[in-house]
């Protein structure tokens, strides 16, 4: 099977922006090569395990992103959006690999997450030490798998503010891995909401794993247009502008003194994100980032 590889040379001070261009193309497996990685692998050799293709000779002020566009049309226009403004070069390749859609599992490994969590990758064996909680999942195409801040940084906040019999709503749900977490960490009701139908179809499969279909609703549509009904928490984990459209909804399905936790936020954009929420009547509860990224949690002012 033939698919198609882009790597954009950049330089570090670009990371965020050109993270951006490849969210708004729905792009979310990316490799980074940067002189920094290549310093972390080299503290410990066993990391090199996780690397199959040459470290190139990066300078301290360069960053490689590697990812997969789903054709050659997506690929011009992902270099279009990213040349036009001057924010790296991109290079396209089409290659020939029957297996290329599985091969990154082999990097996707159980990940312990705050206190009581481990995701677990379904083609994974896992032993706890200190009875966490297994959230099994198979991701599919869609996004969430743990691994990337913005998703560790919700889980953190489902872990810290989920209490017994909550009901919550994932919107931009991806793998549906916050709305399955947010079950098992005790609430009564999940509703996992997308536009995106391998969305859909990942989140159904993830909570049949984890045994929890009759716990969660999962609905195609935009964000809140298609919810009904009130909830103790909701989570979305999407970018910075869209999160600002969603807030101004919220208030049509949160309880009195409900909580919205909310990532997707680089550094830049995070006062717009803490604006619009106090602007609608939430107070700032906490806060976290994580390599540029941030997550914040609101509280509805009763």
């Amino acid at each position: 099977m033939k698919y198609i590889e882009m790597d954009i040379k950049t330089k570090i001070k670009n990371r965020n922006e050109i993270l951006g261009v490849l969210y708004d193309f729905d792009i979310y497996t990316i490799e980074e090569i940067s002189e920094n990685i290549i310093d972390e692998l080299n503290q410990d050799e066993r990391d090199w395990d996780f690397i199959d293709y040459p470290i190139l000779d990066v300078k301290d002020d360069e960053l490689i992103l590697k990812t997969y566009p789903e054709n050659l049309s997506s690929a011009e226009e992902i270099k279009t959006a990213i040349e036009n403004r001057n924010l790296g070069i991109c290079t396209t390749y089409e290659k020939d690999d029957e297996d290329w859609a599985n091969n990154w599992k082999k990097y996707y490994k159980p990940l312990e997450i705050g206190k009581k969590l481990a995701i677990v990758p379904m083609w994974e064996e896992y032993e706890s030490k200190d009875n966490r909680i297994e959230i099994i999942i198979n991701p599919g195409m869609a996004f969430g798998t743990g691994t990337h801040e913005s998703t560790y940084m919700c889980l953190e906040m489902l872990e810290k503010y989920v209490k017994t019999k909550d009901v919550v709503f994932d919107i931009g749900c991806g793998s549906g891995i916050l709305a399955i977490s947010a079950l098992k960490l005790g609430a009564e009701h999940a509703l996992a909401v997308d536009i995106d139908d391998k969305c859909i179809d990942a989140t159904l499969e993830n909570a049949k794993l984890n045994d929890l279909s009759e716990k969660i609703d999962v609905k195609k549509g935009n964000l809140l247009d298609v919810v009904k009904g009130d909830a103790n928490i909701i989570v979305s984990n999407i970018i910075a502008e869209i999160i600002v459209d969603e807030i101004k909804n919220l208030k049509n399905h949160l309880n009195d003194g409900g909580i919205f936790i909310c990532s997707g936020i680089i550094s830049q954009r995070r006062d717009m994100v803490v604006d619009a929420l106090e602007e609608s009547g939430f107070d700032i509860i906490d806060e976290k980032s994580k390599n540029n990224w941030i997550a914040i949690v609101g509280k509805l002012n009763v």
